[in-house]
């Protein structure tokens, strides 16, 4: 229990930052809006930290460290993408306005499969009716790493991979499209070796090294892909990491008593669903509502629509998969 609660309340703020960062101000940027709080809120506080794109990368960083550190079982962690993409293709074929619509309005049996099965986001110009699937692709990696035994050959594998991605890119090859996943990949592999070092199955060397190679793939990826270099993901990955090394060192009573409040436990779990539903149900809410109500008013709507989309999901699911 006393490991389960800087995890949870680690999960509860990345929720907190996610929406914020990819519902709330994503929706307002596409489609040109900076109304003053969220202004000030950029010039005051995003910009002296270096946080781009409204705290979200960063909520996405804080959650991939976390599911290193206690993956879940496969199945679960990928029903979210499973369910939201389904929703996303329902979506769009009744005319509704999703985050990412494909040009001509229509979904085919090979979009839908192609999402599915990540095939589309492993190819470059192909329309993502969930564009956030890739986080629930990097924490399923992360379940794949936990089969490992051995605590150090999974992790390294798969950081001998990245570092072949990135050789490839800087000679030619486009793999812009696979930028942010490379990147925020590492980060699910240094949760895998903190918590191999938290439960003493990784020799110490053996974690500092891991460890390291972790942070120079993140920034490898960073100077190989010019595109992300305006983001500053790597410090927004210090932050992040920073922020769960102290959660996990010094958590005690108060962290106890926030993490078990009810609110806290809600937001902890249903995180994933919060993450893929705010492209597709609270984007089609805020587009259906924004020629007929104030968009304060419809904003409140779309974040009630999608916490009761995102609970429903996670019961039914939760439910049917027997955890």
């Amino acid at each position: 229990m006393t490991r389960d609660v800087p995890v949870t309340l680690l999960r509860a703020g990345a929720a907190l930052l996610i929406t914020y960062g990819f519902l709330v101000t994503g929706f307002l940027a596409s489609h040109g809006s900076n109304p003053q709080p969220i202004a000030g809120l950029r010039e005051w506080v995003n910009r002296p930290l270096g946080l781009g794109e409204d705290f979200g990368p960063l909520g996405l960083m804080v959650l991939l460290l976390c599911t290193g550190y206690a993956a879940g079982g496969f199945v679960r962690t990928y029903l979210p993408v499973g369910v939201a993409t389904l929703l996303a293709a329902g979506a769009v074929l009744i005319g509704l306005d999703i985050s990412t619509v494909p040009p001509d309005k229509s979904v085919t049996l090979a979009n839908v499969a192609g999402n599915l099965t990540f095939a589309s986001h492993l190819v470059a110009d192909k329309t993502l009716l969930v564009p956030l699937a890739w986080v629930v692709g990097c924490q399923l990696v992360a379940c794949l790493v936990a089969f490992d035994r051995r605590g150090w050959f999974a992790p390294a594998a798969v950081l001998v991979a990245v570092g072949e991605l990135c050789v490839l890119a800087a000679n030619g090859v486009d793999l812009d499209h696979l930028a942010r996943p490379l990147l925020f990949l590492p980060l699910v592999l240094l949760g895998h070796v903190v918590r191999r070092l938290h439960d003493r199955a990784l020799p110490a060397w053996a974690g500092l090294l891991l460890g390291t190679g972790c942070l120079v793939a993140l920034a490898a990826v960073d100077r190989t892909f010019p595109d992300l270099r305006k983001w500053w993901y790597p410090v927004a990955a210090t932050y992040a990491v920073l922020v769960f090394l102290v959660a996990l060192l010094v958590s005690g009573r108060t962290a106890a008593s926030v993490a078990g409040r009810t609110v806290t436990r809600w937001l902890a779990d249903r995180v994933e669903w919060l993450l893929v539903l705010s492209g597709v149900v609270g984007f089609a809410v805020l587009n259906a509502l924004r020629l007929h109500i104030p968009v304060p008013v419809g904003m409140i709507v779309a974040l009630v629509a999608v916490g009761l989309a995102a609970d429903a999901c996670h019961r039914l699911t939760r439910r049917r998969s027997g955890t």
